[in-house]
This record gives structure tokens, C-alpha cells and sequence, in this order.
């Protein structure tokens, strides 16, 4: 079943040869029971998965359209962020799931939507448009991740035009309530002290408060993050103390299973109900059910039949790290040496390294010591420390108090752990490379004492991270940055590392009720993400063209993430106010280089050459760094912001002047692209950075008029998403677009490229 699903809705080659290995095993096997039997699964699970993907591509819209609908609001899923909010509810109509968003006008209607504690139907106007799919390599997939929780449209209000209480059958009442009560825990946990209301929302009712990254940033350094996610541990310990509590309470055991068997699906509800809470909470239904019917199952087939119940609830569990991780760690568990609990911990890591690896990039050595001693101690101290401050906390503060200068403690442990030498910048290893590296591990677990099979894996991984470190090609990638500059020329073996500019977003002043905390930059969902996946972390040249928000804005995002050997900007822009504030400190911190530079001037290990500014200026459009110069057969050039007069200038000091690829001026504005300018250097393809319905209507239709005139194909990244042109040693090259240019078309402009 697990195959199949990987097959029909991941799409991976791989998942094909494990189902063609499993049919020779059965084949080999010649058992007519065990053959049928699977048989009717493989034919039943494969109608389902059919079924579930014709009903997703029925439910999804494929355009941009103006609805009124009403939707079930339920208040534990409301989050409220300044002037904006979002929640996930249900289409009345149809019972479809959908992302809602909405902006908010006033004070009075952010505190309205704040206090909302019981379901509620919303009249909605607004717009509905599918989930948006990544537009960058190796970018965070929205839409399989909300496809995962069953939303496959996202809803933006125009306006409420009313709410009503309607009546609701048992069923909805059921889970009406529980997402009350959800809501009715975070709104007590909201008044504790601030590590304990952090522990107490994540380990109780699965909510990540947005404090929550800033101040678990050793956690995440450690990989101990899946602690924090609701599992199997949570849902032990969880039935071992409703158990204890029951029994002191004179009830028999019979009773008190069917009470946990009724009260198990209601947390799964107010556990915010992850793909580990399912797993854990099937896997501890299944045995009490057989317990009741007096039904003999082992461990594994208790485990089986949870697998087989969460891909019939969700079909992509397996296709995400919590759940390849919830389950393979699960079932793994039952194999490794119980005798020797050191052994056990490292085998443990190492069978989940490879997804980590796949998904996230980077593993901290350490990790495999502090899952040794956080686990067992999450157990014994931290957890029940988190449930005594819940249950004392309204008439007993004083105990969530010392709870919390014990976490503070302890969380400070953490993070100087965390920051000690260790993290692999690895990079992400192909599907193919996962696998090897999986099955090998699995061959470790099977073998544990073999010195063979640890010198075989730890070669495995040593030679797998030198080909992802040290790559035979090399590339310039437009990233789509949104309305913003970020490009990268990476040559073969990753010798040199540039980056030009680093995108950015305008920021304007809102009142303090209309400010909230900042969302991950987009740098560090692309660019930066996309680095870290070839295994980059040293970063030998950034070039900033000009002082605009939206070509430097991500500069200390980048700097906080790489290592940066030198900063090259417009001789002058050093002056500016914003580069003195937000990028000089940063810098001086991390040791990097500023050099102010002017056309002609030589920079060590930098594949381009300057050819503007010619003057010493303050950093704007007219004083633009303009770069030129050949990677592999074709010569590019990057224009910054820089306006017509700038371009007429270069043409006056460089008449020769020519490229095969350039990257348009200010986002294809009119402003830049003079007719002159274009003819003059005769590209033979045109390259636009702007953003989807951005408010400037770049590119604009002037700058098309004067490409098509002088027959000169363009492509923008708004349109085509991430735009690559990669070669390798061997003297092989080709363009690679992530997008093929008509799955945003409603957000593109009439007049783009078909």
C-alpha cells in the first residue's frame, strides 16, 4: 500500500522497481493465499488512490474566481497576525476544507476575530484560486503540504457580510466541541509564562506558537524538533495517566479501555492531529479494540494495519518527512537491541538520516548524543513538569513559575549545545541516493556488529556528499524572488559562489495594532533553501546592483544563513542609511569583506567583470552595478536597476558592446531597455525578474513592443518561475525552467509570453 501510494500520487521511479522487487518475492515466496490476498489489496488500495486524485482534481479550481460561500470557522484554527488572519474551515456546501485569508481594518474587528470561541458560519465574498505550486527548485511544496491536510483552495476575503449559529448533527457537534475545548486550552496557556506556554501548546495540543522558532533555535540545531511534535511518546504517556486517574477512581479495566477508546479520536482532534498523533493514536486504538474482541495481533501486524488506516485517512503521509519518520522509526523500534540502549539511539538516527537529509539538508553530529539523553529525560522530567504546571497553573501559579526558570535553564543548555562545531551542511541527495543510503542502514539494524557494513555506509555517505559538494556542473539561475533581483553563477566543483543581488520587499509604516511578527523571509524559502540543497554554505561573492529594498532587503537573511567572503556594491551606496543599518553590522559580525567598486575595477575570484558605475554616486537606480562577462559558450549580462541614460552611457564608453543573454533592466520596466541600447547589444534572449500582479504592471508592454520589434524572445521568471541555464565539464548545456509558463496564468499579465 505504501508503494502504491508513492507511486500514484508522488510519481517517483523508484517506488516502481520496489513493487516489481515485491511481486518476484511473492512469486518466489509461492504461496496462492499470500498472492491473492495481496492481489485484492494492490487492485483495492489502487482504486482508491485513483479516486482520491480524480476527487482532488475535481475539488480544485484552476483559476481565479469570485465566489460567496459560507464557511464553518472553527476558533482554534483562527491566527491572527496584525492586520491579517488566517484560518483553515469548511466549504458549508460541499464539506470541502479550505485555507481562508483576510485582512483586517480595524482595532475592534482584530479583537472581534481574536475572541471568537465557539464554530461559527461566515458569509464570505471574496476570491478562491488553488493552493500555488513551488516555483523554485527544491522550494517548500505549499501545495502538497495542504494537500496532505485535504485543502486544496485557498479562500482571500473581500468582505464578511455576516456570521449565523447554524444547527449541527452529533457528528459535527462532536467535533465542534473539540475544537472548542482546543481553543479554550490555548486561551489558558496564553496567561502562563512565556517557555511555559511554548511547552504546554506544543506538547499538549500540537500548536507551534510563532515564538516558537525564534526561541527553539537549539532544538532545531539538534534535530530534536520531532519532541515537540505529538507521537507516540505523548499519546503512552497520555493513556498511562488517564489510566492511573481512572483506576483511582474505582473503575474496572474493561471500562476504562472503552473510555480511552472514545476518548482517543477526540484528542486526536485537540492534539491538532499530526501524522505522529495519528499513527500513535491508531496504533493504540487497534490494541484495545483486539484486547476488547480478545484478538491475538503482534506488534507488527498492530503496525500494519495503523499504516494501512493512515494512507485510507491520508494519502500522502508517506510522502512527508513527520510521516516517513513517525512510521519507519515506529516499526523500526521492534528490531533494534533492546540490551543496548546506545546502539539503539544511533541506530535510530541513522535509519531517519537519509529523509532528514532529502527534506531538510543539514544534520548536526550531536544529534545522535542528544537524542541518547533528551529523549528518556523528556519522559521523565520535562513532560510531566509541562502537566503539573497545566493542572496547578489556575490556582497554583507559583509552580509554572519555577517550571519556567527550570526550562529557561534548560533551554539555554540547549542552545549552547547547539551552537558548538558540528552541523554537515550535506546538501540534498537524489531519491536514488536516499534509498541506497535507507537500505543500507537497514542492513546496519540487521547487522549492528558488523564493522563492514559501518566502513560500507560511512563510505556510502562520504562519497555521496563529495558529489553533491564537488558537482561536475555548474549554472546561472534566475531565482524567482517575487518583485525582485536574485541571481546565482555557481561554477563546476563549486570553485566560485556568486550571488547577485539577494531580492527584498518593500516594508511600509502601519499603526501598532496592524503590526505583527515578521513570516520567514522569501530569501530563505528560495534562494537560500536552494543553496543549502547543494550543499552550499560558503558564498565567495555578493554583488548588490543598487539600495533598493527589493535587491538588498534579504542581504542579512543571506549573511545569517552562509558564510560570505565579500560584499561588493556601488562606490558610495555605503553612505546610505539602510546599508549602514541593516547590512554594515551584520558584516562586521560574520567578517565579510565591503568593497566599494566602479566599472573596470578587477575583484579577485569575481566570473564577471564591472562595467557601471563610472562614478562615485548614492546608490540609486542611475548608479546600478552593471555585470558582464562568459560562462561556458554564452556571455551574460545583468543590468540592475540602472535607467536609459545609464545605458546610453555604456554604449558610449563600450560601443562594441554585445551579449547573448540579458537580464533586463529594472524588471523589464520602461524606464530602462532603450530601443538604442537593445539593438546595440543584440541578445538573443531577454531575461525579466518581476513578480505576479505586482503594482508596478512590470514587465511593462513598451519594453515587449521593443523585444518583439527587434524579434527577441524573452521569458520571466514571473511566468516560468526559477530560470536555469546549466552546463558541465564536458561541455554539455541547456536552459531548465521550474514552471512550463501557464500554471499561474491568471496572475500573469494579457500580454506575457503563450
Amino acid at each position: 500500500m505504501a508503494l502504491l501510494s508513492g507511486i500514484i500520487l508522488g510519481h517517483h521511479f523508484i517506488l516502481i522497481l520496489g513493487i516489481g522487487w515485491l511481486a518476484v518475492r511473492l512469486f518466489v515466496l509461492g504461496q496462492k493465499q499470500v498472492i491473492i490476498v495481496t492481489l485484492i489489496i494492490t487492485i483495492a488500495f489502487s482504486s482508491f488512490c485513483c479516486l482520491h486524485q480524480q476527487r482532488v482534481n475535481k475539488l480544485r479550481v484552476n483559476q481565479h474566481e469570485k465566489v460567496s460561500v459560507v464557511v464553518r470557522v472553527y476558533p482554534d484554527q483562527i491566527k491572527v497576525n496584525g492586520d491579517q488572519y488566517q484560518l483553515v474551515g469548511k466549504k458549508k456546501d460541499t464539506n470541502e476544507v479550505i485555507q481562508v485569508y483576510g485582512r483586517i481594518k480595524t482595532p475592534a474587528e482584530q479583537h472581534r476575530i481574536k475572541n471568537i470561541n465557539k464554530c461559527v458560519n461566515w458569509h464570505i465574498k471574496g476570491t478562491i484560486e488553488p493552493v500555488a505550486i513551488p516555483t523554485n527548485e527544491n522550494q517548500f511544496d505549499m501545495q502538497k503540504y495542504m494537500e496532505f491536510h485535504h485543502i486544496y483552495n485557498q479562500l482571500t476575503v473581500q468582505q464578511i457580510q455576516g456570521s449565523s449559529f447554524a444547527p449541527v448533527t452529533i457528528l459535527q457537534n462532536f467535533l465542534d466541541s473539540c475544537h472548542e475545548i482546543r481553543y479554550g486550552l490555548a486561551n489558558y496557556f496564553a496567561s502562563m509564562p512565556l517557555m511555559v506556554r511554548i511547552y504546554c501548546n506544543s506538547l499538549l495540543i500540537g500548536n507551534n506558537l510563532s515564538e516558537f522558532s525564534t526561541v527553539m533555535s537549539g532544538i532545531k540545531q539538534l534535530g530534536l524538533i520531532h519532541l515537540f511534535s505529538i507521537s507516540g511518546m505523548h499519546v503512552f504517556l497520555f493513556v498511562s495517566l488517564v489510566r492511573k486517574v481512572l483506576i483511582y477512581a474505582w473503575l474496572k479495566r474493561e471500562h476504562i479501555d472503552w473510555i480511552l477508546i472514545f476518548i482517543l479520536p477526540a484528542y486526536l482532534i485537540i492534539g491538532g492531529g499530526s501524522s505522529g498523533l495519528v499513527r500513535a493514536v491508531l496504533m493504540a486504538e487497534i490494541s484495545l479494540l483486539c484486547r476488547k474482541s480478545a484478538m491475538q495481533l503482534s506488534r507488527a501486524d498492530v503496525w500494519s494495519l495503523s499504516l494501512a488506516a493512515g494512507l485510507l485517512y491520508q494519502p500522502l503521509v508517506l510522502l512527508t518527512l513527520g510521516g516517513q519518520l513517525s512510521y519507519l522509526l515506529s516499526f523500526i523500534l521492534h528490531f533494534l537491541p533492546s540490551n543496548r540502549p546506545l546502539l539503539s539511539a544511533v541506530l535510530m538516527n541513522l535509519v531517519g538520516l537519509p529523509s532528514i537529509l532529502y527534506y531538510i539538508y543539514e544534520w548536526h553530529c550531536l544529534s545522535l548524543l542528544a537524542s541518547y539523553l533528551m529523549i528518556p529525560f523528556f519522559s521523565a522530567v520535562i513532560f510531566p513538569l509541562i502537566i503539573l504546571s497545566f493542572m496547578t497553573f489556575w490556582f497554583l501559579p507559583i509552580i509554572a513559575e519555577y517550571s519556567n526558570q527550570f526550562l529557561v535553564l534548560f533551554q539555554t543548555l540547549i542552545d549552547r549545545i547547539g551552537s558548538l562545531p558540528g552541523m554537515v551542511h550535506f546538501g540534498k541527495p537524489s531519491i536514488i541516493m536516499s534509498f541506497i543510503l535507507f537500505f543500507v542502514t537497514i542492513m546496519l539494524i540487521i547487522y549492528p556488529i558488523d564493522k563492514r557494513v559501518w566502513f560500507g555506509l560511512t563510505m556510502i555517505y562520504g562519497i555521496f556528499f563529495i558529489f553533491i559538494h564537488y558537482p561536475l556542473t555548474g549554472e546561472v539561475t534566475f531565482f524567482d524572488i517575487g518583485q525582485g533581483d536574485c541571481f546565482l553563477i555557481r561554477e563546476p566543483f563549486n570553485s566560485s559562489v556568486t550571488l547577485i543581488d539577494t531580492g527584498g520587499q518593500l516594508s511600509f509604516m502601519k499603526p501598532r495594532w496592524a503590526q505583527g511578527t515578521a513570516p520567514t523571509s522569501r530569501a530563505v524559502r528560495t534562494s537560500i533553501n536552494y543553496l543549502k540543497s547543494r550543499g552550499i554554505n560558503r558564498i565567495n561573492n555578493i554583488c548588490l546592483s543598487h539600495k533598493d529594498a527589493d535587491h538588498v532587503g534579504y542581504t542579512s537573511d543571506v549573511l545569517a544563513n552562509m558564510k560570505v567572503d565579500q560584499i561588493l556594491f556601488p562606490d558610495g551606496m555605503e553612505k546610505q542609511t539602510n546599508f549602514t543599518n541593516k547590512v554594515l553590522p551584520v558584516a562586521s559580525r560574520q567578517k565579510t569583506k565591503l568593497i566599494p567598486v566602479r566599472a573596470g575595477q578587477k575583484i579577485d575570484n569575481l566570473p564577471l567583470e564591472i562595467i557601471h558605475p563610472y562614478h562615485t554616486g548614492e546608490g540609486g537606480n542611475e548608479d546600478s552595478m552593471v555585470l558582464a562577462g562568459s560562462v561556458a559558450h554564452l556571455r551574460f549580462m545583468f543590468m540592475g536597476d540602472l535607467d536609459r541614460q545609464g545605458e546610453r552611457k555604456i554604449l558610449q564608453k563600450m560601443p562594441g558592446l554585445t551579449t547573448d543573454v540579458l537580464k533586463l533592466g529594472h524588471h523589464g520596466s520602461k524606464t530602462a531597455s532603450d530601443p538604442k541600447f537593445i539593438k546595440k547589444v543584440c541578445p538573443s534572449l531577454a531575461i525579466i525578474s518581476a513578480g505576479r500582479m505586482n503594482r508596478y504592471g512590470h514587465p511593462n508592454q513598451e519594453t515587449m513592443k521593443t523585444l518583439k520589434k527587434y524579434e527577441i524572445p524573452s521569458i520571466s521568471t514571473q511566468q516560468y518561475g526559477m530560470i536555469t541555464y546549466r552546463y558541465d565539464v564536458f561541455g554539455h548545456t541547456g536552459w531548465q525552467t521550474t514552471l512550463k509558463g501557464n500554471e499561474l496564468k491568471w496572475m500573469l499579465p494579457p500580454y506575457s509570453n503563450s
